[in-house]
């Protein structure tokens, strides 16, 4: 997608950037010039990811260890984004649960809603007001082609990332335009990294789910 050029007091955010898509992406926008903020829960591994990306590129990277899911600490976030030069917004934290809904923890369902869609909602919110004043920005959203069809013990992350499909392909065309670019990234099946749980193999045929997301649990990415 069109992005803005990096600039000193711009910052490009990343979430879920401990692993996966969300690592990746920091480390692109980092190579590019681009100053950063990093979330994800796992502070440690955020900071590990900061200093080796400031001491190869040179750029700024700021690191908030923030449970999106969490409404409270999500909102503390979103009202700093607001008030900062956010030039482009990479919405990538994410989780999953398998196995039918009637026997997955109510909480940890109402959690995986709340990170994977409401999240992506309030960030969006919170970034795309000075994007629009200042004419410019670019806004990624990680859905999924799990988004793409109703898929049996995995109701609630197809549900989620159906939200994150459309709401990113509408919110593209009704920024057309006004200098903010919107992508959506929707992967199927990927190879989980060292840190994410595996799914059963007699399930992997059956149920795609974005690269870096957790499987098999109801806790986020870290």
């Amino acid at each position: 997608m069109p992005i803005p050029a990096p600039s000193p007091d711009a910052r490009a955010v990343v979430t879920g950037a401990s692993q996966g898509i969300g690592a990746a992406l920091a480390e692109e926008l980092a190579a590019r010039g681009h100053n950063l903020i990093i979330t994800a829960r796992r502070g440690e591994i955020l900071n590990d990811l900061a200093n080796a990306l400031s001491e190869k590129t040179g750029v700024i990277v700021e690191v908030r260890a923030v449970d999106l899911a969490d409404p409270g600490a999500r909102d503390a976030l979103c009202t700093e984004l607001s008030e900062r030069n956010i030039s482009i917004l990479c919405n990538n934290a994410g989780t999953a649960t398998f196995g039918p809904i009637r026997g997955l923890d109510p909480a940890g369902e109402r959690k995986q809603v709340q990170l994977n869609a409401v999240a992506v909602h309030d960030l969006t919110l919170a970034v795309l007001p000075g994007m629009l004043a200042r004419g410019a920005g670019g806004i990624l959203i990680s859905g999924s082609a799990a988004g793409n069809s109703p898929i049996p013990n995995n109701a609630t992350y197809a549900a989620t990332k159906a939200f994150a499909n459309t709401f990113s392909e509408s919110l593209r065309g009704e920024l057309k335009g006004t200098g903010v670019h919107v992508t959506l990234l929707a992967p199927g099946p990927c190879a989980p990294s060292s840190r994410t749980p595996r799914r059963p193999r007699s399930w992997t045929r059956w149920y795609p789910i974005s690269c870096g997301s957790t499987a098999n649990t109801p806790h986020a990415s870290p």
